[in-house]
């Protein structure tokens, strides 16, 4: 196939589709090899892209960097974003002379954007929207040249020369990556389930900011709760919530939310200045409130309902295209059980009100219980290896069930675990105390009715003919930091149910976790960042256009 160079010299002015003859060509420009992956159809439509790869030193020149290869990939691409950041002048009409990347949210995660590869000599390849110039939709040829051979290399080299000229930076990149990992390993070894390091800012700028609030009262662990943590550069200090039930509690305003928040996006590993990025959770986290009017399809609740009125169809396979709020949220605690996860982060802000607490007084007066609460079944579900997070400030029957008792005070965290004797005794003399048996959730196989066409997110709305209403995956956006995770969760969902064929939902999550990786490595997009296969789960469970067919007991812990 003729080289980009020959192409755009035989296309120039002529009408701006002719650009398509460019796709899949191949060139270099010094010592970076271009590729062309894709070409808009018009200056005004999204933009094209190009691979552009370039050598790099091995990482053993920063030994800290060795395997530490997603921090790579997380800082080259910062480096790049802000390099093609600078103006480069307009080349035409529309998005002619555009060059950019995604900008990352503050997390170190695998990017199709920026791949290292190691394998032979080591080179960096980036993915880069372009904008190809034309004037009257007609190819300025000479301009996309000096477009592609001139100022994308030159800012390329630019990028890799900072990065490793920077070696400092590069070095507390990597170095917080392996200690962040090392923690991880910890949690693991020592029945932990999250992990706040002493002098953590937890609080953010504002309500949609990624930025950590100046002046903020930096985190100071109880000492009962301190524990030191060995890692390999250095030793930490801080919190950590052992498995079981946790529960955070004080007065309005005092950071019960902030610290819950912190704790909900430890699942991604947060970059150096970040504030939290000291703060981490188990992967397996999954953060529950109220969906008024999700879709439920066949979800096992016989541990959460006690009955249902009229002749509908049992808990064993609750099926609604309108849940309400105590509903959603044990449809949703229940699915991510049943995909594995054995760990719920609840805020009772955002959780209905039924579900946390029990009035004994109107039982009494209707002769019916309809919902078992979650301080009900929270003994049992200890039992079964679930630990929970939540912030509950008025539930005495949790604090009596409690392993852990957190109270805020000016976001100060106390350990007032010793209340729940307390807690227990009070709870005992208003009869609000049960434990009822928790039941493993059915394992569904999971099937699409028909693939939907062409969706698109809106926010978190996520739209598709073939689809009578539109799905609000605005929790999941909570627990991700950037839209292109999102994009993903959804894109990954779609490629995994076209295939047809039923498959369990645990394995499901699992096979989304490996597709996720390989679509990281082989997207001809710029857009696609790394989330779990739990992500995805979560994205699936809320399509009107699931089938649920056949129900598998769940296997024992």
């Amino acid at each position: 196939m003729p080289g980009i160079r020959s192409i755009l010299r035989r296309i120039d002015g002529r009408g701006y589709k002719a650009y398509k003859d460019l796709l899949g060509s191949e060139d270099t420009a010094g010592r970076v090899k271009l590729r062309v992956l894709k070409v808009q159809g018009d200056p005004f439509a999204p933009p094209s892209v190009v691979e552009a790869c370039v050598p790099v030193k091995p990482l053993a020149s920063v030994g800290e960097c060795v395997d530490a290869v997603t921090a790579v990939e997380d800082l080259a691409l910062r480096v790049l974003s802000q390099v093609l950041s600078t103006p480069g002048g307009r080349m035409g009409e529309g998005k002619s002379g555009l060059l950019s990347v995604p900008r990352p949210a503050p997390i170190m995660v695998r990017r199709s954007a920026s791949i290292l590869r190691t394998d032979g000599d080591p080179q960096l390849c980036f993915k880069v929207w372009v904008g190809l110039p034309s004037r009257r939709r007609r190819i300025l040829g000479g301009e996309a040249e000096r477009l592609l051979f001139s100022i994308l290399p030159g800012r390329i080299e630019r990028a890799v020369e900072i990065l490793f000229a920077e070696r400092n930076r590069l070095s507390g990149w990597c170095k917080t990556w392996k200690n962040q990992e090392a923690i991880r390993a910890w949690l693991n070894a020592n029945r932990a389930v999250s992990f706040i390091g002493d002098g953590s800012i937890l609080p953010r700028k504002c309500g949609s900011c990624s930025d950590p609030l100046p002046g903020a009262v930096p985190f100071e662990s109880p000492e009962s709760l301190r524990v030191e943590i060995p890692l390999p550069y250095g030793t930490i200090t801080g919190m950590a919530i052992r498995e079981g039930l946790t529960v955070i509690v004080g007065p309005a305003f005092h950071g019960k939310t902030t610290l819950l928040e912190a704790i909900r996006h430890g699942v991604w590993n947060h970059i150096p200045g970040d504030g939290r990025e000291y703060v981490i959770t188990r992967r397996d986290a999954v953060y529950v409130r109220s969906e008024n009017g999700r879709s439920v399809k066949c979800v096992d609740l016989r541990p959460w309902i006690v009955s249902l009125p009229g002749k509908r169809v049992g808990p064993e396979c609750f099926t609604t295209a309108d849940a309400s709020g105590a509903t959603s949220v044990a449809a949703t605690i229940q699915e991510a059980v049943e995909a594995g996860s054995r760990l719920i982060l609840v805020d009772e802000d955002e959780t209905a009100t039924n579900i946390l607490h029990r009035d004994v007084w109107v039982e009494e007066y209707t002769g019916k219980r309809s919902l078992r609460t979650l301080p009900d079944l929270a003994g049992s579900m200890k039992k079964q290896g679930i630990s929970i997070i939540i912030v509950a400030s008025g539930a005495i029957p949790l604090l009596a069930r409690a392993d852990t008792i957190i109270v805020m005070d000016e976001f100060r965290p106390e350990d007032a675990s010793n209340y729940r004797v307390k807690a227990a005794m009070l709870a005992e003399q208003g009869g609000l105390l049960r434990d009822d048996p928790y039941r493993m959730p059915r394992e569904r196989r999971i099937s699409l009715e028909r693939l939907p066409e062409k969706w698109k997110l809106r926010g978190s709305l996520l739209e598709a003919r073939g689809m009578r209403e539109t799905v609000d995956l605005g929790i999941l956006s909570e627990m991700l930091e950037e839209d292109r995770q999102l994009e993903t969760a959804v894109e990954t969902a779609f490629r995994i149910l076209e295939k047809g064929r039923p498959i369990p939902a645990r394995r499901l999550a699992e096979h989304a976790g490996e597709a996720v990786g390989l679509l990281v490595e082989r997207s001809r997009s710029p857009a696609v960042s790394e989330v779990r296969g739990l992500d995805v789960l979560f994205v699936v469970n809320r399509l009107p256009i699931v089938r649920v067919e056949g129900l598998l007991e769940h296997p024992p812990i």
